[in-house]
């Protein structure tokens, strides 16, 4: 799991005692992804598969309604939630008859009469939850060129697009309440390819496998690239570009490892990794003032060392087996090391996981 980074800027500014730390926001953002690299374990970066195709495509998502309707009062307090907006159905009138306000993300049931109204079909709740969120679009959280999503009705379901073509959009996060089931959450985008080439996201790290249909792609070893046979599968990367010798009409599949961002564009930190982010921030922040001869050596130097020794200690834990791997290892061990009276089984029961 990843976590915002201002969790960690705010351990920094309670270290260093500052109550407003906005100016250092860039300084510190490119030292939190700095430290994450640094410790580069197998869990810090996610591992991400992204579609390119010669029609790139928007990515959507499909709930339905699954309650038992008979009038608006069965949607009560029922809700859909896009990337932490909560779009809820309320009555403007509580039940014990005072009046309550309504925020900017709730739906007024009463826009379309009583709780009890039975002449109110669920096609219209529904049809007046997604003009509610049609008209709020801006509210919802997005990053990069993602301008918002759209609703389109088909009762009982509702169909949810990202409006802006791309991979991103299958980031998009879609929760509900009880009285909604979620059919299917937010994918099918896939980005441009054209040229016999893809342009990779800014947050990327590195490329691990490519694929173009049923075929595995391979790096070039030429040193004229550019000049590769068309007829071979090969690509080469240069900077976040990669590109293929063959102009593929298939889709083509890219693994890669990427720095998980939040709607701000600043990158997210491994849950466990805060502090050890946090120190290393710390060392370079201060190494400012050292170079300015402001701060004495010793400071610098225990923050260094203090920054050492907690990145040692994450990426270790980051690396420890867990229970299950544990049990793998210990299968095929077992199937290695004959078994003797001087070698029984470490765990009799281990052939039943």
């Amino acid at each position: 799991m990843h976590v915002p980074v201002n969790r960690v800027f705010n351990n920094v500014a309670r270290n260093f005692g500052l109550k407003n730390y906005t100016n250092n926001l860039d300084s510190w953002s490119e030292w939190a992804f700095e430290a994450e690299q640094y410790i580069g374990s197998n869990k810090t970066f996610l591992q991400k598969e992204l579609v390119f195709s010669q029609t790139p495509t928007r990515a959507t998502a499909i709930i339905e309604c699954t309650l038992n309707y008979s009038a608006p009062e069965d949607l009560l307090n029922e809700f859909i939630e896009i990337n932490g907006t909560r779009f809820t159905l309320r009555s403007r009138f509580a039940e014990d008859n005072e009046d309550r306000v309504i925020d900017s993300n709730e739906v007024n049931i009463n826009d379309l009469g009583g709780l009890t109204d039975t002449s109110i079909t669920l096609s219209s709740l529904l049809q007046l939850t997604i003009n509610k969120i049609n008209a709020t679009n801006a509210s919802i959280q997005s990053f990069e060129n993602i301008t918002g999503i759209q609703c389109s009705l088909d009762s009982p379901r509702i169909t949810i697009t990202v409006e802006t073509n791309g991979n991103r959009g299958n980031d998009y996060t879609i929760n509900t309440s009880s009285g909604f089931r979620i059919v299917q959450d937010f994918s099918g985008g896939k980005d441009k390819m054209h040229n016999k080439q893809i342009r990779l996201p800014e947050n990327y790290v590195k490329v691990l496998s490519l694929r173009a249909g049923d075929t595995i792609l391979q790096p070039t070893s030429s040193q004229y690239k550019s000049k590769v046979s068309n007829i071979l599968d090969r690509y080469y990367i240069d900077g976040n570009r990669i590109n293929f010798s063959t102009d593929y009409t298939s889709d083509v599949f890219v693994t890669v490892l990427a720095v998980p961002l939040s709607v701000e564009g600043y990158p997210m930190i491994l849950q466990g990794h805060e502090e050890a982010v946090a120190h290393y921030i710390m060392w370079k922040h201060k190494l400012i003032g050292y170079y300015a001869g402001e701060v004495p050596q010793y400071i610098v130097k225990d923050l260094e060392r203090r920054w050492y020794q907690l990145c040692g200690k994450v990426r270790g834990d980051d690396n420890m087996p867990n229970s299950i791997e544990l049990l793998k290892i210990g299968k095929l061990w077992n199937a290695k090391v004959p078994v003797t009276s001087f070698n029984p089984p470490l765990y009799d029961g281990l052939n039943s996981y």
